[in-house]
């Protein structure tokens, strides 16, 4: 592929398909909705050699405001976090020269500006109440593993739903994370 002939959009698609391949299905799907937003954007007929700061900043104000369905900082900042990625894979093939600083212009941090937890006291009321205004078994059972993933500072469901009985052993849950495949152990209190 030349530099001058390589679009954004098929380059994207391809990475898509190869994110698949691999089984990186929720970096794909994340790679999948940043190629339809710039898309919706600028349409497909962006070159790869198009993407510079100044498209890169007007790209970042349409994410914000676009219509009443502006997104939030952190969504846009993994858009152009995925976005450089892709750049620099096009630049690893040569698809694209290596520009520095290219996305320091545009927001790729993380802002904490809303609460993503729980009071204490609330939670305590969450797991100390059984007769919540449960109304079927599968509620029962959702309240219950939220309790089991809180209880292991923070268990993620994927993790919890992956657990088995045998990796209980001798008072010793251990658990491979499906995540980082880092292996993980907490002692279980029988009580």
């Amino acid at each position: 592929m030349n530099m001058e002939t390589v679009y954004l959009n098929n380059f994207m698609s391809s990475v898509v398909t190869e994110l698949e391949r691999n089984g990186q299905y929720s970096t794909a799907h994340v790679c999948g909705s940043v190629l339809r937003s710039v898309m919706a954007f600028d349409g497909d007929g962006l070159l790869l050699s198009g993407i510079t700061p100044l498209w890169l900043k007007a790209y970042e104000y349409y994410l914000l405001h676009k219509g009443e369905n502006g997104l939030e900082w952190n969504t846009i900042s993994t858009y152009m976090r995925m976005l450089r990625a892709v750049y620099n894979r096009a630049v690893v093939r040569k698809l694209v020269p290596f520009v520095p600083h290219l996305f320091r212009e545009v927001f790729t941090g993380r802002k904490a500006d809303h609460r993503r937890v729980l009071e204490r006291n609330d939670m305590r009321q969450l797991l100390a109440e059984k007769d919540l205004d449960i109304i079927s078994p599968g509620m029962e059972w959702a309240r219950a593993c939220l309790e089991l993933m809180f209880r292991f500072h923070g268990m993620t469901f994927v993790d919890l739903a992956h657990l088995r009985k045998s990796d209980l052993k001798d008072g010793y849950l251990t658990l491979r994370r499906r995540k980082t495949g880092m292996t993980l152990s907490a002692r279980v209190d029988s009580r």
